[in-house]
């Protein structure tokens, strides 16, 4: 598969919410408020229907509520992917059915790992109805690209907050996902998706320290946000 070298500029995201766990890969808008002084839009209070429609930016066509991944390029490849994470995370919290999801971003070969990304949440609704994870995709690197495949790493921070506990409680976590596309049928659709934790930004209370990790990547990005990442 051919290596894409190409470095674009970054954009900072700009496109309406999203969600899902960060055991899938990714990382949340209610730390990124917290941790960028309010720079992204808290979950909802309650949650929303399952098949309530989510806006999509312009230029992104909507099938079953879930942007169809139909631009071939490079800009096309990392859009599909930060809204695979997307989807992801509203699956899991239980606003965005995961049958739909998986027919529209999911490939018929995915892996199980990747269709995992996708399952249907267990847990009972009004247990899902206390608890809100969100995730914001803050970065898009393309690490292959040849037309017919690509490979995109994309970093983010997912949120959780929970009212199971005795108070208010809330998590984040940074993370990457490596997701794996194929262009087949007039779409971008996910093959494979691999996580790792991190790397975590130094907190907005600790901006002498240090952050940790490697961010090598960002200089290969795309700019981002559902996603649209526009063309260069």
């Amino acid at each position: 598969m051919a290596r894409n070298d190409l470095t674009s500029g970054y954009t900072p995201a700009t496109g309406p919410g999203r969600s899902r766990r960060a055991a899938l890969g990714a990382a949340g808008v209610l730390a990124a408020a917290v941790l960028a002084g309010g720079g992204f839009a808290l979950g909802r209070a309650t949650a929303p229907a399952p098949d309530s429609p989510a806006a999509a930016p312009a230029g992104l066509p909507m099938r079953s509520g879930i942007p169809v991944p139909d631009r071939h390029s490079l800009a096309g490849a990392a859009t599909a992917a930060e809204n695979f994470q997307v989807a992801g995370f509203r699956v899991a919290a239980g606003t965005l059915p995961a049958g739909p999801a998986a027919t529209v971003l999911l490939a018929p070969q995915a892996t199980d790992t990747a269709k995992a990304v996708l399952a249907a949440p267990t847990a009972p609704a009004e247990q899902l109805s206390k608890a809100r994870t969100s995730f914001a995709p803050l970065s898009a690197a393309v690490q292959a690209y040849d037309g017919g495949h690509a490979v995109v790493l994309v970093w983010g921070v997912a949120a959780s907050s929970s009212q199971v506990v005795p108070q208010p409680a809330g998590t984040q976590d940074w993370s990457r996902a490596t997701v794996t596309l194929a262009w087949d049928a007039g779409q971008w659709q996910v093959t494979d998706q691999t996580y790792a934790s991190g790397p975590w930004p130094a907190r907005a209370d600790q901006r002498m320290t240090s952050a940790e990790g490697d961010f090598d990547f960002r200089y290969r990005e795309l700019t981002q946000d559902w996603s649209y990442v526009p063309e260069p």
